[in-house]
């Protein structure tokens, strides 16, 4: 049996350190800080050591890290384990690699231990890092480096080295795992196994310390799981991986039936057509939008986050350009819902919302107009601290006012319509004869499927007038340059006007007289596209005949 070490119990919120002895004492060593270091006064380095996860060091300046030294006051120990546990909140903060190293004057230090530590969203995570080390020293540097995301921030709750932990327990996570939807819905079950055995112990059951357990429903995306385990020595070990669960179910495009309509009045030449389309998906309908990443749908409202930083007044215009605002929130459950969507596309940092008090100091509105009350201000915010007049979520969920002076990526928010790629939009006025409308409809995962249905316009003809426009022929129809009327009634005509789409007269022939031996129309000087022609007899009945000009 392994020897058992020294265990130090504490009950209180928030601590979190492996239960044996280790190298740091807060009581009698103090830290000082490694590098280029600006702290806070609340949040310096002596925070590192002293085993309270409710405290931090926190470094601005994180281009080259967040080091320390402990001078371990003439007492030589053999350190061979780390223990790091994450600070309370802004996960891209966290550093991504550390060097430890050793020293026996407090001048010249020799590197023991390097390694990486993988990315957590889970705050106050406690990991352990072994690593092989003979030697004995009465310095120690621990020097951090990297973040999990775009911040110019390093920070971290505790740091723990440790002379002995004795054998730790070995755990096993399976490789990274990807499923596909369960149909019809935004998620899929899946099934897992971790193991884990310990040399004195045997075989243990490890616990879900971030993610979501085997057999449950993880969402579409990527989600991933931390498993830890603890043996009697209280030595802890972890693992991770992740379950990507890929959307590749096609929205369903809720297309309309074709539509046949009679032009309201005698020589309309037009109708007004109303239609309504009502797409519907297992997940979220959104357009593609070049130059921005898409978020999710909240009744009706598409969400998207900039893929490239604008000061906040520049963004605000640049939304009105995009069709749009920058974006509202409107309860807690959709701030939640767009935390959660900036962070499964790996958006870090702080994004700019569309609450402003530009207009009156102390007054934000948001951009939209919208009426909503909520917020979601951290502590002590908005402070107003430098005249700050915008509003940023950060990572956790909070709200901070920010100057103008400094660059975000921006939360874009506009109605959301299905792509229309061909005919008209719904309430516009059709041509007489038949419109095709082109839809495409696209999910958050970038499954597309296209709607497609006709718009016919039939002209309002009396029983006589009718049978004129039916004795009518024009032919070639569609023609390049010319075209020719016949009518089986040899009819005589009075006048012809040539009409484009909006019921222009773009020429007109007058005292045509009768078409025996048909009429040749000109139309070269016609661009391409759809025109009508409006025949006129000399009992002045209408016809009115739809030409394509190639």
């Amino acid at each position: 049996m392994k020897q058992k070490l020294l265990l130090l119990l504490l009950i209180c919120t928030g601590v979190s350190f492996t239960n044996a002895q280790g190298i740091f004492d807060d009581s009698i060593h103090t830290a000082t800080t490694f590098g280029s270091v600006n702290s806070p006064g609340a949040e310096g380095v002596q925070n590192v050591i002293d085993q309270n996860s409710n405290t931090k060091y926190l470094d601005f300046n994180a281009f080259d890290g967040i080091g320390l030294e402990v001078d371990i006051l003439g007492v030589a120990t053999t350190a061979i384990a780390m223990e790091f546990v994450t600070a309370n909140d802004a996960p891209e903060r966290d550093p991504t690699n550390y060097e430890i190293s050793g020293s026996n004057d407090g001048t010249n230090f020799t590197s023991i231990a390097t390694g990486t530590i993988p990315c957590a969203s889970t705050r106050f995570f406690s990991r352990t890092f072994s690593f092989t080390n003979t030697n004995s020293y009465t310095y120690y540097r621990v020097n951090f480096t990297g973040t999990c995301g775009a911040s110019s921030i390093n920070q971290i709750a505790d740091i723990q080295l440790f002379e002995s932990i004795g054998d730790s327990p070995v755990i096993s996570c399976p490789a990274n795992i990807t499923v596909n939807n369960t149909t019809g819905q935004c998620d899929a079950v899946v099934n897992y196994n971790v193991t884990a055995n310990d040399t004195e112990d045997g075989m243990l059951t490890p616990t879900v310390t971030s993610g979501l357990a085997s057999g449950s429903s993880f969402p579409v995306g990527t989600t991933e799981v931390f498993m830890s385990i603890t043996d009697s020595d209280n030595n802890t070990s972890s693992c991770s991986f992740t379950v990507t669960v890929v959307d590749n179910e096609l929205p369903v495009a809720g297309c309309p039936a074709n539509i046949m309509e009679t032009a309201a009045s005698f020589g309309d030449t037009t109708a007004v057509v109303n239609y309504a389309l009502t797409p519907t998906d297992n997940c979220v309908l959104i357009n593609p939008l070049t130059d921005f990443t898409p978020l999710t749908n909240i009744n009706g409202k598409a969400y998207y986050l900039s893929d490239n930083t604008f000061t906040p007044a520049d963004a605000f215009t640049d939304a009105i350009v995009q069709g749009g605002f920058v974006g509202t929130i409107r309860n807690g459950t959709d701030n939640t819902t767009i935390t959660e969507a900036i962070s499964k596309i790996g958006g870090t940092g702080d994004v700019l919302l569309g609450f402003s008090d530009t207009a009156s100091e102390g007054s934000f509105i948001w951009h939209s107009g919208d009426v909503s009350t909520y917020d979601n201000w951290n502590s002590g915010e908005p402070n107003n601290a430098g005249n700050e007049d915008y509003t940023v979520i950060q990572s956790s969920g909070g709200w901070n006012d920010i100057t103008n002076g400094s660059t975000y990526r921006y939360l874009l928010e506009v109605d959301y319509i299905p792509t229309q790629t061909a005919g008209l939009p719904s309430g516009a006025d059709f041509p007489i004869g038949t419109t095709t409308n082109t839809f495409t409809i696209t999910d958050l995962a970038g499954n597309a499927v296209m709607c497609s249905f006709d718009v016919t316009i039939d002209e309002n003809l009396s029983v006589d007038e009718n049978a004129f426009s039916n004795s009518i022929r024009l032919s070639p129809n569609p023609t390049k340059n010319v075209i020719t009327i016949n009518s089986v009634t040899n009819v005589s005509l009075n006048n012809i006007r040539i009409l484009d789409l909006n019921g222009r007269t773009l020429q007109t022939i007058s005292n045509i007289g009768q078409l025996a031996d048909g009429k040749t129309v000109n139309i070269s000087n016609l661009a391409a596209g759809i025109y009508f022609m409006q025949l006129e007899d000399s009992d002045n009945r209408i016809a009115v005949k739809r030409i394509v000009k190639r």
